[in-house]
């Protein structure tokens, strides 16, 4: 996005669809998670089993709540863009309005 003022509403938009890129991966990561810790499971001692089992347990909450994160973000930015896309349409009208109501003609081919 840019540093000045104002925001570019397409830049705006590819950063909502890196943060739910980045949120799907999070997703596939628990998938991912759970499998390793199923192979892992078949490996360990039953004395390392019931460890393994809270490990799991905490680290796949932890996975989820940054999955909801990563999703949540992607809809704010995603909404604050068509916020911004919405307001400078109503923008532009009435600064044509304004024109009009001046009878400034710009871009007039006639």
């Amino acid at each position: 996005m840019s540093a000045g003022t104002g925001v570019n509403p397409y830049e705006a938009m590819s950063e909502a669809d890196k943060a739910e890129e980045m949120s799907e991966s999070m997703v596939y990561l628990g998938i991912d998670f759970e499998a390793a810790v199923e192979d892992l499971r078949g490996a360990v001692s039953s004395h390392v089993a019931a460890g393994l089992d809270d490990y799991e347990v905490a680290t796949f909450e932890h996975i989820q709540a940054v999955a909801r994160n990563g999703i949540a973000l992607a809809v704010n930015v995603q909404g604050a863009d068509i916020e911004i896309l919405d307001t400078d349409h109503e923008n532009s009208e009435s600064y044509q309005e304004g024109l009009e109501a001046l009878d400034i003609r710009i871009n007039d081919v006639s």
